[in-house]
């Protein structure tokens, strides 16, 4: 359910992104395109793939963080 959830909230914020994304080009000119390195029709690509991107070292930082455990003794704890 929770996994559902989360790809429905992705799919939301990428859908929103790509959409800004194509109104944000129509107000661009061909020079400032040229200048951040991206086509016309790539600038709405390139931001859907920079959110996922995001999206996946998000996921690895989590995992990283429920995969990292410390185990305490307790009878050492507080004897530093």
């Amino acid at each position: 359910e929770n996994e559902m959830l989360n790809k429905l909230y992705r799919g939301i914020i990428i859908g929103r992104a790509v959409t800004a994304a194509y109104k944000t080009v129509q107000y661009m000119s061909d020079a400032q395109l040229a200048d951040i390195g991206v086509s016309r029709s790539q600038y709405p690509l390139k931001v859907m793939q920079q959110i996922e991107a995001d999206f996946a070292r998000k996921d690895m930082e989590t995992q990283a963080n429920q995969n990292f455990t410390v185990s305490l003794n307790p009878n050492l704890t507080g004897a530093v």
